[in-house]
């Protein structure tokens, strides 16, 4: 049986926890990791840089509250022929894996777990209640927004408003002189079109899912189903990466080839999503999120949303307002005036 070291006095008071030796290949510190969840114990892996030995890997065995029960457990995983040294900091205690961390030291080792890191960035939006499950609840939805964006090598400016409630949607698409604008309207008695002045009739399944392109769920779908983008199941194949611009990145590398999230950017100090990268049919898209804000009860958005699509082309989405309701004011689903018609 190899010599288990104490770090810390028996007086010394705070948290106690058991570190591996530094090892160089991450899947011998995995299979530590394994080894101390099946004897029935909270283990990780953490990642550190040693000046002139480069990245190393440490599994860690915590959540003792005293030195005894500390001393048992390394004794007891250490009868399997690997040695754990019992650690002891009053000041610092081991990192961080209930909470995230609120100071700027983002490195692997003071980072939490992947998965207490994800739900933190789940609770962050909402949780299972928040996002696009709150919209769902509610009885009238109004969002208004605009697009920039490239079209046969010009940029061009849209705004968009919408507007639902349980039988009825409204759109207005106004192109700032770039294009024609046009307003839709369906209710449970029809549904009509208005383009260049002009009001036609349309099919009401077919006139709503149009309209319905354009709700907050459909465009801004990734800042909206952050519970389900990161479901318990999805969480469990995620990692700690490299690369962040800002933030901590998450994520199952990045360029899988398989449809799903490659990777997320969160900001450790909020658990708001920064940037994420999403593999779809047609490539991978990336969306860049900034101006996070409450909008309506349990309903976070960003202010900014920058989608890179998979074509190469990039489109500017800017928030003007997301409310939600018991009822639209009057007038709201009522039928377009048909300016051709007059007099």
């Amino acid at each position: 049986m190899m010599l288990l070291c104490l770090l810390a006095p028996a007086w010394a008071a705070g948290v106690w926890w058991l570190e591996s030796a530094d090892l160089a290949e991450r899947g011998e510190a995995s299979a530590l990791e394994a080894a101390a969840v099946r004897a029935g114990y909270s283990a990780r892996v953490v990642k550190r840089f040693h000046l002139g030995d480069g990245w190393e890997y440490v599994t860690l065995v915590e959540g003792f509250v005293d030195e005894a029960g500390a001393t048992a457990a390394a004794r007891k995983l250490t009868k399997g022929g690997t040695a754990f040294t019992l650690v002891h900091d009053p000041v610092r205690g081991p990192p961080s894996r209930a909470t995230v961390r609120s100071d700027p030291d983002t490195s692997e080792a003071s980072r939490p777990s992947v998965a207490s890191l994800v739900e933190s960035v789940r609770a962050a939006h909402g949780g299972a209640t928040g996002g696009a499950a709150a919209l769902a609840r509610a009885r009238v939805v109004h969002f208004s927004f605009d697009r920039e964006f490239s079209l046969d090598k010009k940029s061009l400016l849209v705004s968009h408003e919408y507007w639902r409630d349980p039988t009825s949607r409204r759109v207005t698409v106004d192109t700032h002189g770039g294009a024609t604008d046009s307003t839709s309207v369906a209710t449970s008695s029809g549904a009509w079109l208005k383009v260049a002045g002009r009001v036609e009739r349309r099919d009401i399944g077919v006139l709503i899912a149009q309209a319905d392109a354009f709700a907050p769920e459909a465009v801004l779908g990734i800042a909206l189903e952050v519970f389900a983008l990161l479901a318990e199941g999805e969480a469990q194949t995620l990692v700690f990466l490299e690369g962040a611009e800002t933030g901590v990145r998450i994520g199952r590398g990045e360029d899988p080839t398989q449809a799903g999230l490659a990777f997320a950017d969160v900001d450790p100090k909020t658990g708001l999503l920064l940037r994420a990268r999403y593999v779809t049919a047609g490539g991978p898209a990336t969306f860049s999120m900034t101006g996070w804000s409450e909008r309506a009860p349990g309903v976070l958005v960003p202010g900014v949303l920058v989608v890179e699509r998979p074509d190469g082309s990039t489109e500017t989405i800017r928030v003007i307002a997301l409310e939600v309701a018991d009822a639209a004011p009057p007038g709201t689903f009522g039928t377009p005036e048909n300016e051709a018609a007059r007099p």
